[in-house]
């Protein structure tokens, strides 16, 4: 079992060493739950893009990976902590599809199948109001691919000769991320606004570890 979980974290450290949060931005189901939910149209004052201690709060992800994927399955024979009692994602994609379609699991079904259909309901009101906040601040994935962000494969880079300063780019930023700065911030899935926003084309993905300016222009 534990040369199992080497290969797992193994490959993690892969995914993000070649990506970084790309995963996030374009492959997580629960991140597009997340997106669609957010499009839900709501009065303008009810759609809160931060707020004080939204910046602490990411940092929450960071302590559910430690305790809660790491540290309490080493503790307890490897019992899967963070899926069982937390992620809300196993509840809208498997539990509650698979109870309605099967009459035996309905009756399974107890009290921990309760909370963690309430942790759902929460996170369901939680993105209509905000931006990914699973993924902001709880995700244990989110956590480790936001690790190698500044040193994968894939970056962000902006090209400071062609930038004007608009800032169009961090304010189409729904992550909040200062992208002429910090283009490889933690915080940063790499959907690519910030490129589309761009009106001299100065941002673009660069592909490789050398941090030589590209030619390229986005697409």
């Amino acid at each position: 079992l534990y040369y199992f979980a080497f290969y797992v974290v193994g490959f993690l450290m892969l995914v993000g060493a070649l990506c970084g949060r790309l995963v996030c931005g374009f492959l997580c189901p629960f991140g597009l739950i997340q997106d669609l939910l957010h499009k839900i149209p709501l009065p303008k004052k009810l759609k809160i893009r931060t707020f004080p201690g939204d910046k602490q709060l990411r940092y929450l992800k960071y302590f559910f990976l430690v305790v809660f994927v790491i540290v309490l399955p080493l503790l307890y024979e490897s019992n899967p902590f963070f899926c069982k009692y937390i992620c809300p994602q196993g509840v809208l994609e498997g539990a509650i599809p698979l109870s309605l379609a099967n009459s035996g699991i309905r009756a399974a079904l107890g009290h921990l199948f309760t909370f963690k259909f309430t942790v759902l309901a929460l996170f369901i009101i939680l993105s209509i109001l905000f931006y990914r906040p699973f993924c902001k601040w709880i995700c244990p994935l989110g956590a480790i691919y936001s690790l190698f962000n500044k040193v994968s494969f894939l970056k962000i880079q902006v090209d400071h000769e062609k930038c004007v300063g608009c800032q169009k780019c961090s304010r189409v930023c729904k992550m909040d991320v200062n992208v002429v700065d910090t283009p490889n911030h933690p915080e940063c899935i790499r959907c690519g606004e910030c490129m589309k926003a761009c009106p001299t084309d100065a941002i673009c993905y660069h592909y490789g570890f050398s941090t030589k300016k590209q030619a390229e222009n986005k697409n």
